[in-house]
């Protein structure tokens, strides 16, 4: 079973006036390889690119001329421009933005500043992605920060987690939801360097109460007490099936990113179905008499990220399949994977928004 080992807590550094760029006279030899400090105020998001599929878009806002007057942004701490994601009044959708290619160095990290409102809590939500050798990995979830009294701009820092000099893009997936409290703000992006390090098979948190960005250190080895009874403090009970410790939460949640966080925040991650024997060993125990489970529908940690589904548990792509006739159907970004139980789709996929109002929550399903 993975446990918990090691945190790391990282500080929220304060703005930049003015663009941070490396080069050959900084005294770490770099060359001027970094994302410089992007606050919008120019009016365009270079070195940024926006690539919405759908009609939600990043677009930038001007404090004094809000998309929407009835739900002003807080008042920014510097300048009046940020990127907002704006969509048609009453639908929900997510907006993806993107870097141009970049070398990352190890010890690099990305800052910004955000707001992000949502009623009820953890709805809407902000994630941000690296490209690895061309696999798109998590490296944070803003999902905790999401509720209806937040009324100000905060700053957060994320290690970048390279062991070496790559390529890479960063992607930054702003969900927002249909409501008229809703809303996702960013402004004052930067890559900069950093004294900290990053440890392999590391999952991210963020702690609301002070701003901090906390890495847990996952061991990939089995514990020698072996798969817990139950995975933090709620009702999810775990189970050891084909020699793996797998949670089932016994209460449902409205939001594919309430189970995520829930997951890593206790060291874990929603389920990947990697393989058809994992397929058949989760459909088994879920539909047996012993279980005790309601057969309804589990979040698993598939999610539609860049141009395919994509495991975010093990940052792995879809290989083994047991999608239900003619799924999926959405093939953009702010849709997930569940595992469903309804009508007649008996324990097959169905993608669905991973977050929003019209359809009754789900369980979920976390692996160690």
């Amino acid at each position: 079973m993975k446990t918990p080992a090691i945190l790391i807590f990282l500080w929220s550094f304060p703005f930049l006036s003015t663009s941070f760029r490396l080069d050959r006279n900084s005294k770490d030899g770099r060359d001027g390889r970094l994302l410089g400090l992007t606050d919008f105020e120019s009016g365009t998001t270079s070195p940024w690119i926006d690539e919405s599929a759908a009609d939600a878009k990043w677009l930038i806002e001007d404090f004094s001329a809000p998309f929407d007057p009835s739900q002003p942004a807080p008042t920014p701490s510097s300048g009046t421009k940020y990127l907002r994601v704006n969509r048609p009044a009453g639908t929900s959708g997510q907006a993806v933005l993107r870097s141009e290619p970049f070398i990352v160095q190890p010890g690099d990290q990305f800052r910004l500043s955000f707001w992000i409102r949502s009623d009820p809590i953890q709805v809407n939500n902000i994630q941000i992605y690296w490209s690895n050798n061309g696999v798109q990995e998590r490296i944070l979830s803003l999902v905790e920060y999401s509720t209806p009294t937040n009324f100000e701009w905060r700053t957060i820092s994320v290690l970048i987690p390279a062991t070496g000099p790559v390529e890479t893009r960063l992607s930054i997936f702003g969900f927002c939801n249909s409501g008229t409290v809703d809303a996702v703000a960013i402004d004052n992006l930067v890559v900069e360097s950093s004294d900290q390090t990053v440890p392999p098979s590391s999952t991210v948190t963020p702690d609301p109460g002070t701003g901090t960005t906390v890495y847990t250190t996952v061991s990939t080895t089995t514990s020698p007490g072996g798969c817990p009874s139950n995975l933090g403090a709620n009702s999810v009970r775990c189970e050891t099936l084909g020699g793996k410790c797998y949670c089932f939460s016994l209460y449902k949640v409205d939001s594919w990113y309430t189970g995520d966080s829930y997951c890593r925040t206790n060291g874990a991650t929603l389920v990947s179905l990697e393989t058809q024997t994992e397929i058949s060993l989760i459909d088994s125990y879920i539909t047996s008499a012993s279980s005790g489970l309601d057969q309804y529908a589990y979040w698993t940690s598939g999610q539609w990220v860049g141009s395919g589904y994509t495991w975010t548990g093990s940052n792995q792509p879809f290989t083994a399949t047991n999608w239900y006739p003619g799924q999926p159907d959405d093939l953009v970004s702010g849709y997930c994977v569940r595992l469903f139980y309804g009508g007649d789709y008996a324990g097959r996929w169905s993608d669905i928004i991973c977050s929003g109002e019209g359809y009754t929550p789900f369980y979920f399903i976390c692996e160690l």
